[in-house]
């Protein structure tokens, strides 16, 4: 079962979730599928890939090297603080990217989101382990929710995949011992609203 805990958060990590949103948003929701261009869609997914996913992984790779981190897990608060603020940069040119490009206001919402919850994690990590796996997930379901409500389009089935999905996660981080129940609830309270706040509310 440890095993098997360890697959599903490599399959759950944080730095997949734009990528998640973005891409089951515009394969599962028609109205976004018709209304971006189909190179948009190529840019914008391969904007992600590199802002969100490679650059973030090479940063925590070369901080490893390094002897900045002891482990690319990243288990205490001290290990996160800097990758965490090179992510948030990251994150952030990879928005500006999109900018140029055309893509819904809305995928721009949830990359303001996905920032704010990355500013957010950086200032409580400074002080308490709150589950940046849950955040993340979190953060897709609050994002879709958002969607939903922005376009009057039915997603109740997708919500439901990605909520036992988000529990099999909170599963692992548990299993793991790599959160608490406190932690890991936190997490995903917290990615939840912020990117449900963005996407609605802006």
């Amino acid at each position: 079962m440890m095993r098997l805990a360890q697959v599903i958060s490599v399959l759950g990590h944080p730095l997949f979730m734009p990528l998640y949103a973005f891409g089951l948003l515009i394969y599962t929701n028609p109205y976004i599928n018709m209304m971006v261009p189909e190179a948009s869609k190529y840019f914008a997914l391969g904007i992600l890939v590199v802002f969100t996913i490679i650059l973030p992984m090479l940063t925590a790779v070369v901080f490893k090297l390094f002897g900045l981190i002891d482990s690319l897990f990243m288990k205490t608060n001290e290990e996160r603080r800097w990758p965490f603020l090179l992510t948030l940069v990251w994150y952030f040119m990879g928005f500006q990217l999109l900018t140029k490009i055309y893509v819904p206001q809305s995928f721009l919402l949830i990359m303001i989101g996905a920032i704010s919850a990355i500013g957010i994690a950086l200032i409580i990590t400074s002080r308490w382990k709150i589950s940046i796996h849950m955040l993340g997930i979190g953060g897709v379901i609050g994002a879709i929710i958002g969607i939903s409500q922005r376009f009057q389009f039915d997603h109740s089935m997708l919500l439901i995949a990605l909520i036992l999905f988000a529990g099999l996660i909170g599963y692992a981080r548990l299993k793991t011992n790599s959160h608490n129940y406190r932690q890991v609830y936190a997490g995903f309270i917290l990615g939840l609203a912020i990117e449900w706040i963005c996407v609605i509310n802006f």
